[in-house]
């Protein structure tokens, strides 16, 4: 059996990678629905994307928290309370009014920051030897629902109207069962890092962060999370306004992620064999041109230029979040709340 087997077998990492999933449809699919939201509503592109911070700043903001949390109890309830939590609030989102709509959409946030930095704990310890591969595939699996989430979205939406997307928190409920059965409810870590977790005070984790090379990681982290932030958050309600359906909308949400889960696994790949830092470079400069042009190109060329952007975007992920992971050894989930959250936030 290989080491890659190894982890790809393990009942903890399919759990969070297959929650990841799931939480990550919920999550790109919002937009679509926000987009719905403001043209009942009559809402402007300043107001679209006040709706849009909050809820970016619940799931970021809270995720170093929970990360300290899981790092001292385990990732159980961690997991599937925010599974349940989204779950909730998305269905609430589907049949309540527009108001009490939005709001559901706003809180939702929390339950993302509850499972993204104890999903990540857990499918980072699942292989040290090929740590960023287990890591690069896990967040594969988070990118592959953030481009099926618009893409189901737009499909539901454009047939059933916003009652039919009910269908994918309730889908949802499958990945809260599986966590709450193949999750321990005890102390996710390894033995050697039971004391650390312990040891480790909250001005020692600030310490290691004024460090010259956490100040350029965070700058890394801010541009590139700007571009595909930006790409998510606004390009449905540009095209929606352009007169484009729900269907096309979706797919081209869709399709940005899909190039990033690709681009995450490809830049994993490079880094357990060459280097992190190689991944990074060429990552940055490669995604320039591709999101300069998107917004004014033909559908066609819209697709591919997408494509490529979600592909640079997603090489470096895995790389950021394990190089924060090395800042805070024994404090891998809140390193991972405190990488991700940084990415939501920043962008």
């Amino acid at each position: 059996m290989t080491a890659e087997a190894s982890y790809l077998q393990k009942r903890d990492y399919q759990a969070v990678a297959y929650t990841h999933f799931l939480v990550d449809v919920l999550n790109s699919s919002r937009s679509l629905l926000v987009a719905v939201l403001a043209v009942l509503i009559g809402l402007s592109n300043t107001q679209v994307g006040i709706v849009l911070l909050l809820y970016n700043v619940g799931n970021a903001l809270s995720q170093p928290l929970f990360g300290r949390l899981a790092d001292r109890i385990g990732a159980r309830w961690l997991v599937t309370g925010g599974v349940g939590w989204m779950v909730f609030f998305f269905s609430l989102a589907a049949v309540a009014p527009p108001w009490p709509a939005l709001f559901a959409l706003t809180v939702a946030g929390l339950g993302s920051g509850a499972f993204h930095p104890t999903g990540t704990m857990v499918a980072s310890q699942s292989s040290e030897k090929q740590r960023t591969q287990a890591t690069s595939i896990f967040f594969m699996s988070g990118q592959l629902g953030l481009f099926s989430g618009p893409i189901l979205a737009g499909i539901l939406l454009e047939n059933f109207g916003r009652g039919g997307y009910i269908v994918l928190p309730l889908w949802a409920l499958s990945a809260l069962l599986m966590g709450w059965f193949w999750l321990s409810p005890g102390q996710a870590h390894p033995e050697i890092e039971i004391a650390q977790v312990g040891q480790v005070s909250v001005q020692a984790i600030w310490q290691r962060l004024r460090t010259p090379l956490a100040l350029q990681l965070g700058l890394i982290i801010f541009c590139t999370s700007t571009i595909s932030m930006s790409a998510i958050n606004f390009a449905p309600k540009l095209f929606t306004e352009q007169g484009y359906g729900a269907s096309y909308v979706g797919l081209l949400t869709g399709i940005l992620m899909l190039g990033s889960a690709v681009g995450g696994v490809v830049g994993g790949l490079i880094a357990d064999r060459r280097n992190g830092r190689l991944v990074i470079r060429i990552a940055t400069l490669a995604v320039i041109l591709p999101v300069i042009f998107y917004v004014n190109a033909g559908d066609v060329l819209r697709l591919v230029l997408l494509l490529t952007a979600g592909f640079f975007v997603g090489m470096p992920h895995s790389v950021l979040v394990l190089m924060v992971h090395n800042l805070l050894p024994g404090q891998r989930a809140t390193a991972s709340g405190l990488a991700l959250g940084f990415m939501f936030f920043s962008g």
